[in-house]
């Protein structure tokens, strides 16, 4: 159920490539940060499991979904101007039913 993430060297701002064999429910992408907001320029959601699962990506509320993505397909934003969340919050994915997935996010904390 656990979500892992690694964070590649990004010049500014950051990268964050999150996968999981067995997501469910709220899984958090990248922690808020104290008196900050998460501003995210591109999201790709990767689906793959043998079935199609929805995705939601959140803050507080749902900022994009929920989407449904079939088996083994691949679904890309990109954000122009950037999509920003509240100060402190959190970007979350929720999973409908436990899946195999992979997230990669690209954005700035301010």
């Amino acid at each position: 159920m656990a979500i892992s993430t690694t964070t590649p060297q990004a010049k500014q701002g950051f990268i964050i490539n999150a996968t999981s064999a067995d997501a469910s429910g709220t899984e958090i992408i990248l922690a808020g940060t104290a008196g900050k907001k998460i501003k995210v320029r591109h999201v790709t959601m990767n689906n793959l499991t043998a079935g199609a699962l929805s995705f939601t990506l959140a803050g507080a509320a749902a900022l994009i979904g929920p989407i449904s993505i079939g088996a083994n397909s691949s679904l890309q934003w990109d954000f122009n101007p950037l999509m920003e969340l509240a100060v402190n919050q959190d970007l979350t994915i929720d999973i409908s039913a436990g899946g195999n997935i992979a997230v990669f996010t690209q954005g700035l904390i301010e």
